[in-house]
C-alpha cells in the first residue's frame, strides 16, 4: 500500500484508515488468487491468436522482475530518475522490443526506429492506432463518443479529424490565421518591452542615473499566456483582448484556470490507470472527485463561451452588414473556429448526437494539443540556448544578416513574417535538435486493436505499446554525439530534409507518426518558430545564474523541466 501512496500524486494527502487498508489487502489476496487460475488463459490467448506461423506464436519476451498485482512498476517509477530514462536501461538489457506488465496492463516497450516503423506501416499502422484510456480524460473530458483525442479509431475518428485538420490544423492555417497570430504574439511581445521600461524608469528614478532597460522573465508564466492567447484566438474563445477589465472575471479566463488545473490532472497517473479494479482507491482518496469536479468547470466555461458567442452571431445577423462594419473591430470578420462549428452544425454536418458538446470537445482537444506542448518545447529550447552561448550566437547571426537585409529594403521597419521563418535554416536546425533531445513525449503511447506481429513476435489485441521517443531519438548507432546539442548535424546532407511535421522519419518523431501522429505540428512549428525568431532579434537574453537546471519531471505524457526558466532580457539595438 505504501508504494501507491508513493506513486500517486496526492500521495501527501492520503489518510486511510486501518479497516481500508484491510479491504485492500483482501482484495489483492483475491485478486491473486484469480491471477493464477488464469495464467492458463494467458497462455491459452498466445496459441490461439491470429498469429499463425511457428515463429509468430512466440510471445514477446518479457522483462524480469515483476511482481504480482503492479507487475514492474516499482521498476520503472524509480524516483532517481524518469521512466523513459529506465526503460532505455532495461532496452540497452531486453533490446529494442520487450515486454512488461504495468500494472495490471501488459505493455509492449519499442526502443529502435526499425520497430516504430514497422508498428506504424502497413496493416499495423492501422492495428496501432487506438489510445489506451486515461480516467482523468474519461472524468474531465468527452470521450464517450465525442473527443478527437481518445475517440477509437473509426468511421467517426476520421470525421472529427477531418474537421479539425481541414479547417484548423492544415499547413495553411498559419496563413489563413495570420492576422490572429501576429496581433496576439504583438501584443505578449508588448508587454516584455513595457517591464524593460519600467524597471528601467524605476531604477533611473531611484539611482538619479541611466540605467538599462532589462527585465528578470519567468518565461514559463510568460509562454503559457501568449500560447492560450494564440491558440484561444484562432478556436475562438478569445485572445488577450477578452482578459476582463473589470473585478469579475470573464469566461475566458474562468476556463484558463481551469484548463489549468485539467492539465495538471492529465499528467497525474491514478491507481485506476494502473490496476483498474483498485480504482475505488481513486473514490476513496477523492481523487476520481477532484478530477469530475474539474470537469464540471470546464463544461461550465466553455458553455458560457459558446452561448455568448451563439448571441453575437444571431445578434450580428440581425443587425446585417452595417453592424459588422461599425461596430466589430476588422479582425472579427474572419471566422474562426467556434464560427466554422456553427455553420457545419447549421448543415448538419457536425458528427455526433450532441453537436455542442461536439465543439466543447474540440475546443478541449485544441486547447490542450497546441499550448502545453508548444510551451514545452519553447522552454527547453530557450534553455539550451542559454547553456549554450555560442549555439545563440550563430542564430543571432543568421537572424541579424537576414533582418539586417530586409531592414535596409523596408526603411528599418521589421516585421517578422512567415517568409523569413521559412529562410532561417539554422533556426529549423535548432529546433529538430531540441526536440530531438527533448521530445515533446519521451513516450509515445498505442494500444493494439487486434492481434498483430512486430519484430517477429505475437502481440494480442488490448496490449499497450510504449515507444520511447526519448531513448530511440538518441541511439548512438544513427546519431553521432547523442547527448550533445548540436544543431549543424541537422545541415549536413543526410539530415537536412528530415521533416518532423509528416513524422515519416522515423528516427526522429518528436510529433508522433501513423493515423494519430499530432495534426497540429505544421502549425506548432511555425508559431515556435516565429516566437524564437522574434526573441532572438529583438533581444539579448542571458540565464541570471550562467546556467539553466536542465531536470525533466518523471511524466512520459508531456516533457517538462522540474525549475521554471527564468531570464534576463534586455531590448537589442539595431
Amino acid at each position: 500500500m505504501e508504494f501507491f501512496k508513493k506513486y500517486l500524486h496526492f500521495s501527501s494527502h492520503l489518510q486511510i484508515s486501518s479497516a481500508a487498508l484491510l479491504l485492500i489487502l483482501l482484495t489483492i489476496i483475491y485478486k491473486l488468487i484469480s491471477i493464477e487460475r488464469n495464467k492458463k488463459g494467458l497462455k491459452k490467448q498466445y496459441s490461439s491468436s491470429s498469429c499463425t506461423t511457428s515463429v509468430t506464436k512466440t510471445p514477446v519476451p518479457q522483462a524480469s522482475g515483476a511482481w504480482p498485482v503492479i507487475g514492474h512498476l516499482r521498476l520503472i517509477t524509480n524516483a532517481k530518475e524518469s521512466t523513459h530514462i529506465t526503460l532505455a536501461k532495461m532496452a540497452d538489457k531486453y533490446g529494442p522490443i520487450f515486454s512488461i506488465r504495468f500494472g495490471s496492463h501488459k505493455t509492449l516497450i519499442v526502443s529502435s526506429w526499425e520497430m516504430v516503423k514497422e508498428c506504424f506501416t502497413g496493416t499495423n499502422d492501422k492495428l496501432l492506432s487506438n489510445r489506451p484510456p486515461h480516467s482523468a480524460f474519461e472524468h474531465m473530458f468527452y470521450q464517450n463518443g465525442y473527443g478527437v483525442g481518445l475517440v477509437p479509431y473509426g468511421e467517426y475518428w476520421r470525421e472529427l479529424r477531418k474537421i479539425t485538420t481541414h479547417n484548423l490544423l492544415a499547413n495553411q492555417t498559419f496563413l489563413k490565421y495570420k492576422h490572429f497570430v501576429t496581433s496576439e504574439v504583438d501584443t505578449s511581445f508588448r508587454k516584455l518591452y513595457e517591464l524593460c521600461n519600467n524597471n528601467k524608469k524605476h531604477n533611473s528614478d531611484r539611482k538619479g542615473a541611466t540605467t538599462p532597460a532589462i527585465a528578470l522573465i519567468r518565461m514559463d508564466d510568460w509562454l503559457t499566456h501568449l500560447t492560450h492567447d494564440v491558440v484561444g484566438r484562432i478556436v475562438g474563445i478569445g485572445g488577450s483582448e477578452s482578459n476582463a477589465a473589470t473585478g469579475t472575471m470573464s469566461s475566458r479566463e474562468r476556463f484558463i484556470l481551469a484548463h489549468h488545473e485539467a492539465s495538471h490532472f492529465v499528467t497525474t497517473s491514478s491507481i485506476s490507470d494502473i490496476v483498474p479494479w483498485l480504482g475505488w482507491i481513486d473514490r476513496l482518496t477523492g481523487l476520481t472527485r477532484k478530477m469530475k469536479n474539474c470537469g464540471k468547470k470546464l463544461d461550465m466555461t466553455l458553455g458560457s463561451i459558446i452561448e455568448e458567442r451563439r448571441q453575437k452571431r444571431q445578434f450580428c445577423r440581425t443587425k446585417g452588414k452595417e453592424y459588422n462594419s461599425t461596430n466589430i473591430a476588422v479582425e472579427d470578420k474572419q471566422e474562426d473556429f467556434i464560427d466554422i462549428c456553427f455553420s457545419l452544425m447549421e448543415q448538419s454536418q457536425l458528427p455526433g448526437e450532441n453537436p455542442e458538446i461536439s465543439i466543447k470537445s474540440f475546443i478541449l482537444d485544441i486547447m490542450s494539443a497546441g499550448t502545453d506542448t508548444t510551451k514545452s518545447v519553447l522552454i527547453w529550447t530557450i534553455s539550451l540556448l542559454l547553456n549554450h552561448p555560442h549555439v545563440l550566437s550563430k542564430a543571432k547571426q543568421e537572424v541579424d544578416a537576414h533582418f539586417g537585409m530586409k531592414r535596409r529594403s523596408t526603411d528599418d521597419i521589421v516585421v517578422v513574417d512567415v517568409d523569413d521563418v521559412h529562410n532561417l535554416v539554422y533556426i529549423h536546425a535548432i529546433f529538430k535538435e531540441s526536440m530531438r533531445l527533448y521530445p515533446v513525449s519521451p513516450v509515445m503511447e498505442r494500444m493494439t486493436s487486434d492481434d498483430c506481429v512486430v519484430g517477429g513476435f505475437c502481440v494480442p489485441a488490448g496490449t499497450r505499446v510504449w515507444v520511447n521517443v526519448w531513448k530511440m531519438q538518441r541511439d548512438p548507432t544513427v546519431w553521432e554525439d547523442p547527448t550533445v546539442f548540436q544543431p549543424e548535424r541537422f545541415l549536413s546532407d543526410n539530415k537536412r530534409n528530415i521533416d518532423i511535421a509528416k513524422g515519416h522519419n522515423y528516427e526522429l518523431i518528436p510529433f508522433g507518426t501513423g493515423r494519430r501522429k499530432c495534426p497540429g505540428s505544421s502549425f506548432a512549428l511555425e508559431l515556435m518558430h516565429l516566437v524564437l525568431t522574434r526573441l532572438i532579434l529583438e533581444f539579448e537574453m542571458k540565464a541570471p545564474g550562467g546556467k539553466v537546471d536542465m531536470t525533466e519531471t518523471s511524466s512520459v505524457i508531456l516533457s517538462a523541466k522540474v525549475a521554471p526558466v527564468d531570464v534576463l532580457i534586455s531590448p537589442r539595438t539595431p
